[in-house]
């Protein structure tokens, strides 16, 4: 991977602190929804290439479903918040309150699944904007389910993936969720810049 887009650990640590402000406000977002609390963190953040990142999801499970929302700006790229198939099931019914057969899920994980990430990408977006000041416009999210290669060999962008492991503790169990900003080199450039400048104004 070019050394120009590398992050150093400085950069690597204010990313991920920037980024856990932003899954914090969801995790606040979502427990009001299901009236308990849900705490989410990010427990890693990597800067992969999109084989790297399918590669990592075919150990997981060979289906996965995600949400992505497209944004512009100073940086610009595909955020997906993906979760691997077998896990929708309980996430699904932790959030209805209730077990969901196969047939309901069928009819609901889209629109449950979209208003999760929705929420999650937004929070993670809305604190660049807010943070680092630059505006971040987003387009509608779509829901995607198959396999990994399908989902993230898919569009023009380049192969840059910053991926975080994001963990979804609730109800006494956690279940594991994954947001990657799939991004050109140039936007990974332009993130670098701002993160410099929030690390120059801050420490």
């Amino acid at each position: 991977m070019d050394n120009n887009i590398l992050l150093s650990e400085l950069q690597h640590d204010a990313i991920v602190e920037l980024l856990n402000i932003g899954i914090g406000s969801a995790a606040s977002s979502l427990s009001e929804i299901v009236s308990e609390e849900i705490k989410l963190s990010v427990p890693s953040l990597e800067l992969l290439c999109r084989k790297e990142v399918i590669k990592y999801f075919d150990t997981l499970s060979q289906d996965i479903v995600a949400i992505k929302q497209s944004f512009q700006g100073a940086f610009y790229g595909d955020a997906l918040l993906a979760f691997a198939h077998n896990k929708v099931v309980r996430l699904v019914s932790i959030l209805l309150k209730r077990q969901v057969s196969n047939k309901e899920l069928v009819e609901l994980e889209a629109d449950a699944i979209t208003e999760i990430g929705n929420i999650v990408l937004n929070a993670c977006l809305a604190t660049c904007n807010n943070v680092l000041s630059q505006k971040l416009t987003t387009e509608i999210p779509t829901f995607l389910k198959g396999t990994a290669k399908e989902i993230f060999n898919n569009g023009k962008l380049a192969n840059i993936v910053l991926f975080l492991h994001v963990k979804f503790n609730l109800q006494h169990e956690n279940i594991d969720g994954y947001v990657a900003f799939i991004l050109e080199t140039s936007a990974i450039e332009q993130l670098k810049i701002n993160i410099d400048q929030y690390l120059l104004e801050n420490i």
